[in-house]
């Protein structure tokens, strides 16, 4: 049976994906609340984590460096939680999440050993609700954007493989999803959480071969608006999309 925590965690986690900032804060809140209450250490880890991308996305739509401080220092509260907690399964998603926001802070090496043990800890110790290989190879191409940031250019090619990776993931419809009470297996992914992490990890490598090689760069792009386009969903993601189009101008 979902937690109490759980639902409100979810909710939030949809109104964030609206664009709806404020209300996913606010629901947010009371997930925290929630999971404390339960003593449920890993899921206030994971609200926190979630917490970073709503103030990350705040950030991008204001520029205003206030949000991507409070998000980096939410992010170390959230590693530093899952760490004190002592559950290993509780580690991965925070680390994750630090790893964003150090990218977004262009703290590559930072970033690329974040990354690397958000990925050592999905393999080794997932949460149950994140065991699935969609996840693995998103932290993956994550992990090798910023490895090629970091001044590894042999990166690149790793991170089109683990693109490869999640491009072959099966996809389960919704209905499918509802039916198994939201719990899906290693080799399944929904359609939604499958299109934006494939957008993502284009949109990420068009960024940087912008000036590296402008040709791929805008193989990617195109790659990533396709992606968007197929799905009215991705409310958030086209922005970005937009935004980094306009640059690669």
């Amino acid at each position: 049976m979902e937690s109490e925590g759980r639902r409100i965690h979810g909710l939030a986690a949809q109104a964030r994906e609206r664009g709806e900032h404020l209300e996913s804060l606010k629901l947010n809140e009371e997930a925290l609340l929630a999971y404390q209450k339960d003593g449920d250490i890993l899921g206030f880890a994971e609200a926190l984590s979630d917490r970073v991308i709503v103030l990350n996305h705040l950030f991008e739509e204001t520029n205003d460096r206030v949000f991507i401080i409070l998000a980096k220092n939410t992010a170390r509260a959230s590693v530093e939680i899952a760490e004190y907690s002592g559950d290993k399964t509780a580690i991965a998603i925070p680390y994750f999440n630090l790893a964003k926001v150090q990218t977004t802070m262009e703290e590559y090496k930072e970033a690329l050993e974040s990354y690397k043990k958000a990925v050592e800890n999905i393999i080794n110790n997932p949460p149950s609700s994140n065991n699935r290989a969609s996840i693995v190879a998103d932290f993956k191409a994550h992990t090798e954007t910023a490895a090629y940031k970091a001044g590894d250019k042999s990166a690149l090619e790793r991170a089109e493989m683990a693109i490869a990776e999640l491009e072959q993931v099966p996809v389960i419809s919704d209905e499918d999803y509802l039916a198994k009470d939201k719990l899906l297996a290693f080799n399944e992914e929904v359609s939604y959480n499958k299109n934006v992490w494939l957008s993502g990890a284009h949109m990420r490598i068009a960024e940087m071969l912008k000036k590296d090689n402008p040709s791929k760069a805008k193989e990617h792009l195109q790659k990533a608006k396709e992606i968007i386009d197929s799905d009215e969903r991705l409310k958030i993601r086209k922005s970005q999309w937009e935004k980094l189009a306009e640059e690669n101008k």
